[in-house]
């Protein structure tokens, strides 16, 4: 299997815009590039495809030179079997589905394209669209033709810029399963843009948190959502509660650390950090548990009284900001809301495990 080795440096605008910086690397499985509008991932997919080009750098792909700015090598678009698939489809709207994914095999022969195409809207499960426009496609269909146009050309590497971004829950569900399914089956690296924690974890085999321009941690998605090693990447993955504070005291015993955090004491997992020491906590709003009762018998190792200060709703989620000396964001749903009956001012108690509480560096 081909690797991707991409070394980009590329000021993106003018003044105090950010510089793209980073190092990439995507062989077998699906390589997911995480984080915030703005941050450069779209970039990185584009200086890869060669659409756009790097101030300094070093693109290749196994063998292949793309971009080589020491050598003077920028390789055409056209001869970078580069698959491409855009957030917002770009489907012809006066060709039929099965010619629109056609146009992607344009440099095959004619039976040969067809076959090829018939055979991923077999996969993808959309052969009955075949000769239908897009405007009589969902938004699901229309993007599974866009994956057939994009893996037409048998390319060396996909790219997938936030493709399941304007789809329905459940069409988003599916889909993720057919683009694992896909890459399985092609067996070719797949570089993915995404800001949705859902998909990351269930489509990355390595994930590359990008902020700013920068890398700002890579490794497992499961280890960097519920480990993030610096705020920035914690801010990044959504650990909604970083708190700084000072070491308290230890109980090695026990395997605990005590920080305080304005006017109230977090146990965290033993650290090892001189008394004194100032420490930043990073806290995931999911990992919050509440209770309208004093729990004693827990393993949560913070039971932390509070007030409800706020309450967000949305159709899925509600998150409350509840005080306890310090104010936390904790992601709920709205049935819970409902059924523990809680208003701003509510008292309530927060069950937080020490093995929740990441130390940030």
């Amino acid at each position: 299997m081909n690797m991707l080795d991409a070394r980009i440096r590329k000021r993106l605008g003018n003044g105090d815009a950010p510089v793209l910086d980073v190092h990439i690397k995507a062989t077998d499985g699906i390589t997911v590039l995480f984080g915030p509008s703005g941050a450069g991932k779209t970039s990185i997919l584009r200086a890869v495809a060669g659409i756009l080009v790097p101030d300094e750098g070093l693109i290749t792909l196994g063998d292949t030179v793309f971009f080589d700015s020491t050598a003077g090598v920028r390789l055409p678009i056209r001869q970078r079997n580069v698959g491409y698939v855009f957030q917002n489809h770009l489907l012809f709207p006066h060709l039929t589905a099965e010619q629109n994914a056609l146009y992607g095999a344009r440099g095959d022969s004619r039976k040969l394209a067809r076959e090829r195409v018939r055979e991923l809207f077999n996969m993808l499960g959309i052969s009955k669209t075949a000769e239908r426009r897009p405007r009589e496609l969902s938004g699901g269909e229309q993007q599974r033709v866009s994956l057939a146009r994009a893996l037409a050309t048998n390319p060396a590497i996909m790219l997938l810029d936030e493709p399941l971004s304007a789809v329905d829950a459940a069409t988003r569900s599916r889909l993720i399963e057919e683009i694992a399914d896909i890459q399985q089956k092609t067996d070719i690296p797949f570089l993915y843009v995404t800001h949705n924690r859902t998909e990351a974890l269930r489509l990355g085999k390595n994930m590359i948190v990008i902020d700013d321009g920068k890398i700002v941690q890579q490794g497992a998605p499961m280890e960097i959502f519920n480990a993030p090693r610096t705020e920035t990447a914690a801010r990044v993955v959504g650990a909604e509660n970083i708190f700084s504070g000072r070491v308290l005291k230890h109980q090695t015993e026990e395997g605990m650390t005590a920080v305080a955090v304005e006017n109230c004491v977090i146990e965290t997992s033993y650290n090892g950090l001189e008394i004194g020491s100032l420490v930043t906590l990073g806290i995931r709003s999911e990992d919050i548990l509440l209770s309208r009762e004093h729990i004693t018998q827990t393993s949560a190792r913070n039971v932390l009284s509070g007030e409800i200060r706020k309450i967000f709703r949305d159709i899925d989620r509600a998150d409350l900001v509840v005080n306890c000396g310090v104010d936390f964001k904790v992601s709920i749903t709205p049935a819970t809301v409902r059924i523990l009956e809680l208003t701003v001012g509510s008292r309530v108690f927060l069950l937080i495990k020490a093995r929740a509480i990441h130390i940030l560096a």
